[in-house]
């Protein structure tokens, strides 16, 4: 058989896989990814990846966007919990 050519493929990797390790299917380990070799490149992580950087938010904008967020995640809790609450309602008012 011969391997099917595309007209739009351009050869270009979309994300390389082959660092990647599977386990068995029954082994209870996780997917390890393999250790970098001595000769490679170390990434820009640090050990304290929560320090700010000279790019990074100030101290007050890191502020606003934590709260933001907590106001989004309440926002969106609060309309469970009153969706939730009218369905009691109405389950009580319909039952009595």
């Amino acid at each position: 058989m011969t391997k099917k050519v595309y007209d739009d493929d351009d050869g270009r990797a979309i994300a390389d896989m082959s660092g990647l390790d599977f386990p068995g299917a029954f082994s209870f380990r996780g997917v390890r990814p393999k250790k970098p070799e001595r000769g490679a490149e170390q990434s820009d992580l640090t050990d304290r990846p929560w320090e700010a950087r000279k790019d990074q938010f100030s101290r007050s904008e890191r502020r606003m966007a934590i709260l933001g967020a907590l106001k989004a995640a309440l926002l969106i809790g609060s309309a469970y919990i009153v969706g939730l609450g009218l369905l009691i309602w109405l389950m009580v008012a319909v039952l009595t």
